[in-house]
């Protein structure tokens, strides 16, 4: 694209943000106007870790101050939703009735808590958790009893920070071992295994009904004891917000389908983060849902939109804190092959293939997952018995690689 005069950004999480960023490092020297419901473009990973502790303020969390803001020529429009877009004309119209026309269009729409479907979750004290006034709500709660439902990622970090700051927790899911699919099955025992150590009551069990119990909330489980709870957090995922996409006669398929360098089936229509699903080869991939996959998203589009090539993607890579323990994955821990362990306090684990190295995951190691990412990304050969000795550092195996590919 040439001769660009303004880029519409629809989102300012990570992804939007990114694109917006990047396209001023890129040298693009148009408006760049970024529309953000909320009140602030910030981070999300914090609200269901340290943001529910430690009462940080939302400016805290916010990527930039006014004055950086201004510095970067963004016209940031926090507050306003975009309730059409014009895809052909390459325009979104705003709550407001603005009218933004432009030359590229951004949808980093990201998605909304996934409320439970229970009777009952609709009753006040019962929470999600997905934005900064959700974290608002749900500090009322800290000291108090509460039942968190949904083991996943958002459920077991919110069930960790509500028992650190003191409050009785009781974790619902129906899986045994929740999150084995981006953990792999022995890492996702050993996290779950984190609740139960430190005082949380887990239960293997689906929630049928949420009733008010005398100013307080009485939890029908489907097999087990009810439990009378103070409040009810429900941590089960997200709904993609393709609503804009869709209406405006983007591709939608259980997320907006984009290529390689995030764009639509409309031309100058692009899509980052959360929300989109990437066609590949075999049909669409998931959505990933993690923090650095939409920053790399943000990259790309922006790439795109200058009329560049994108960086090499790598590996996928996300983290997780629970207990105080910072937890690693890089690649695809559900890939086919095998496990391969290496024990000790906290095991690392890894899954290879063919020889290959496919993904892994630590707790407290990150150095081990940054070798394991090298590995993966070069398409080093290794071997299960070097990957399950814990005197063999990883890196190693990567020292070992150059010199023999080094000239002599």
């Amino acid at each position: 694209m040439t001769e660009l005069r303004r880029v519409v950004i629809v989102g300012g999480g990570i992804a939007g943000w990114t694109v917006a960023t990047s396209l001023r490092d890129g040298g693009y020297d148009g408006e760049i106007v970024l529309v953000e419901r909320e009140p602030a473009c910030y981070d999300r990973p914090p609200l269901s870790k340290t943001a529910l502790i430690d009462d940080a303020p939302l400016d805290a969390l916010a990527f930039a101050d006014p004055v950086a803001t201004a510095g970067l020529r963004l016209d940031v429009r926090c507050g306003r939703s975009a309730v059409r877009l014009d895809a052909p004309q390459r325009a979104v119209v705003l709550d407001d009735g603005t009218r933004l026309a432009a030359d590229a269009v951004v949808l980093s729409t990201g998605g909304r808590a996934r409320e439970g479907t229970f009777p009952g979750a609709q009753l006040p004290g019962v929470l999600t958790l997905r934005t900064y006034a959700d974290v608002v709500a749900a500090r009322a709660l800290r000291g108090r009893t509460i039942a968190v439902v949904g083991g996943g990622l958002i459920g077991a970090e919110a069930a960790a920070a509500f028992r650190l700051a003191g409050s009785p927790v009781v974790l619902i899911d129906p899986n045994a071992v929740p999150g084995s699919r981006v953990f792999g099955p022995t890492m996702a025992a050993h996290l779950h295994g984190m609740h139960v150590a430190n005082g949380v009551d887990v239960r293997t069990d689906t929630v049928a009904a949420v009733t008010e119990d005398r100013g307080r909330l009485r939890v029908t489980l489907t097999h087990g004891a009810p439990v009378t709870v103070d409040g009810v957090l429900v941590g089960t995922g997200i709904r993609l917000d393709t609503a804009l996409a869709a209406d405006g006669g983007v591709e939608v398929s259980d997320g907006i389908v984009v290529d390689a360098d995030g764009r639509t089936s409309v031309p100058g229509i692009f899509a980052a983060g959360d929300v989109t699903r990437r066609r590949m080869p075999v049909g669409l991939a998931a959505s990933r849902g993690h923090w650095d996959a939409a920053r790399r998203d943000g990259l790309a589009v922006a790439a795109a939109i200058l009329g560049r090539p994108a960086e090499p993607a790598g590996a996928d890579w996300f983290w997780s804190d629970r207990y105080g323990h910072h937890v690693e994955v890089v690649g695809d821990m559900s890939a086919s092959g095998a496990e391969i362990v290496r024990p000790g306090q906290h095991p690392t684990v890894f899954r290879i293939d063919g020889g290959m190295l496919r993904a892994a995951a630590s707790v407290d190691d990150p150095m081990s997952v940054r070798a394991a990412r090298r590995l993966i990304e070069r398409g080093v050969a290794v071997e299960a018995d070097l990957l399950a000795d814990p005197a063999i550092p990883l890196r190693s195996l990567l020292q070992k690689t150059a010199s023999a590919v080094s000239p002599s």
